[in-house]
């Protein structure tokens, strides 16, 4: 249940944060950073949905449109489409940290139906893949406040 609770801390600041970043910064690109805030927080949550997803499939992947704007490797500068609104995507970021936190610790521990493997991460579980999560909204939520603060 730990896991859950740092998820919904780390979630909670990062809402917070892109809630008080005024939108007209949104789209800009400071020049030391690779993309914007909106690629960041519509990344936030596809990588949230693909991870979780995979490692457990009755985890449904909601906007599943998104992934071609925001999973790794994607650019602003590519996008073909117009994005969603901020609106759109902090809607989005609640409503996937309610379907996060209905996990219950038995559901947490069960073996991920997909492993994971990053360098020398393996995510095997159900709870290691919400832990990936976790770390990466917060790994995130700090390039959101730098980049607010040079736009």
């Amino acid at each position: 249940m730990e896991s859950l609770q740092m998820f919904a801390y780390s979630r909670t600041s990062v809402l917070i944060a892109l809630q008080n970043i005024n939108e007209s910064k949104w789209d800009n690109q400071p020049s030391s950073f690779p993309n914007t805030i909106r690629w960041n927080a519509g990344h936030m949550y596809i990588t949230a949905e693909v991870f979780l997803n995979k490692a457990d499939p009755n985890y449904t992947v909601m906007h599943p449109e998104w992934e071609k704007l925001f999973i790794d490797g994607t650019s602003h500068l590519k996008w073909l489409e117009e994005p969603p609104t901020k609106e759109e995507i902090i809607h989005a970021l609640e409503k996937q940290k309610e379907r996060i936190l209905t996990y219950s610790s038995a559901d947490l521990n069960k073996d991920a139906s997909e492993t994971q493997v990053f360098h020398a991460l393996s995510l095997h579980t159900v709870e290691a893949a919400l832990q990936f999560v976790t770390w990466h909204d917060g790994l995130h939520l700090g390039i959101l406040k730098s980049m607010e603060k040079t736009c």
